[in-house]
């Protein structure tokens, strides 16, 4: 079996690399999915870089350790006592969630963290439905609550990344409920490529002079008390001077840029900074889940790019992946390819 391994923290062109290793026992309540595709989210890598934006380090076993902690295949095996209502069986395509090491030929799941791709979602696209989905979902819900309750009919909100995959399916979640999103990107290149894909909202560039005094006038006097960001690093200060004194609130999610943030400005003006991550939505009620999971599937047909792939690579060559990760300007998911020897990516 083929996987993608690290052995020590540090930076991913330098350290990951091909490895084979023995396929696990099944487990009684476990499914075996054959990998087809499995994305580079940039959680991952934060997890191999040992950032501590990511939280605390992730541990090395002794055989190293493989990232990634979703994709798409195609089942293989199916346990003695899983569920029969759950209608898995080999030859079904699904997607899966939580699977830590999903960066492998093959893994083994729960049962409960598998759902079935129906055949209009191709499997580029089912392997990054969940993270991504969840992640968003669970920014809203927590921007939702920090609007003033008397202040929820024309909101307005400052999103940051908004070109990103995480960003774009803000765009689309908030806007379709009613909400005026302000969005942000780093440069104007940027915007320009953002504003002609998507052209929903307003996009402005935080490298462009006077950016934040056009935001102001976007809002078209309409307080703003909630940014959702995740570059944090010196925007969160500037994001933070646009929210509504006492009632502002960042809704922060990740820090994309890499650099300690500002929250100066946060004391004075009594604002408030909140931290969401995925693991608020794997806490959520199954019932919850089975929705929103459902919801990520029909956002995925969508005539939109909210999952838009970048290139689809094999593991042979990481060194391609690692550089398209970091390229400037990428637009849309690196995606691993374990479906494939080829040495090309598609």
């Amino acid at each position: 079996m083929r996987r993608i391994v690290h052995h020590r923290l540090g930076q991913p062109s330098e350290l990951l690399r091909v490895e084979e290793g023995p396929s696990g026992p099944l487990g009684s309540d476990q499914v075996r999915v054959r990998v087809s595709c499995a994305p580079i989210h940039p959680g991952d890598w934060l997890d191999v870089m040992g950032s501590p934006a990511f939280g605390t380090p992730p541990s090395i076993g002794p055989d190293g350790r493989v990232p990634g902690f979703e994709g798409a295949g195609v089942v293989s095996e199916v346990g003695a006592r899983v569920d029969a209502s759950l209608g898995l069986r080999p030859g079904l395509r699904v997607a899966f969630f939580p699977a830590p090491g999903s960066w492998r030929d093959e893994v083994l799941v729960p049962a409960e963290s598998v759902t079935l791709l129906p055949d209009a979602i191709p499997d580029e696209i089912g392997s990054q439905l969940l993270i991504n989905t969840g992640t968003a979902l669970t920014a809203v819900r927590t921007a939702h609550e920090a609007v003033p309750a008397d202040s929820r009919a024309d909101v307005v909100v400052l999103l940051t990344a908004a070109g990103s995959a995480v960003g774009r399916l803000l765009d689309k979640l908030l806007t379709d409920r009613g909400v005026k999103v302000i969005r942000l990107v780093r440069s104007e290149a940027g915007a320009e490529r953002l504003a002609a894909r998507l052209p929903s909202s307003p996009v402005f560039s935080t490298d462009a002079t006077g950016w934040k005094e056009r935001a102001r006038a976007a809002a078209n006097e309409a307080k703003i008390h909630v940014a959702i960001d995740s570059v944090g690093g010196a925007l969160l200060g500037d994001v933070a001077d646009l929210l509504a004194e006492g009632t502002g609130t960042v809704v922060n999610f990740g820090t994309l840029g890499g650099e300690a943030s500002d929250v100066r400005l946060f004391a004075p003006r009594a604002l408030t900074l909140k931290g969401v991550f995925l693991g608020q939505w794997m806490r959520q009620p199954a019932e919850v889940r089975k929705a929103d999971i459902a919801l990520a599937q029909r956002l995925a047909l969508v005539p939109q790019p909210l999952f838009e792939v970048a290139a689809r690579y094999p593991p042979s060559r990481i060194g391609d992946a690692v550089a398209h990760v970091g390229r400037p300007g990428r637009s849309g998911m690196v995606l691993f390819d374990f479906s494939s020897a080829r040495g090309a990516a598609r």
